[in-house]
């Protein structure tokens, strides 16, 4: 079964001692991610119409 905890190899050191992102830089980041899944449902979306339209 997939867990998504444990996909992450890092030490847990490594973690706690790395400078957490700056504010430009997890914008960008949530960004990305929106576009993203807007592309998904877009294409989900897309699939969804030819399917109709081909019944």
């Amino acid at each position: 079964m997939y867990q998504r905890y444990n996909e992450s190899t890092v030490d847990l050191k490594e973690l706690m001692t790395t400078a957490p992102l700056s504010r430009e830089a997890h914008a960008a980041y949530l960004r990305e991610k929106v576009d993203t899944r807007r592309l998904m449902e877009d294409a989900r979306e897309e699939a969804r119409q030819r399917k109709e339209e081909a019944l």
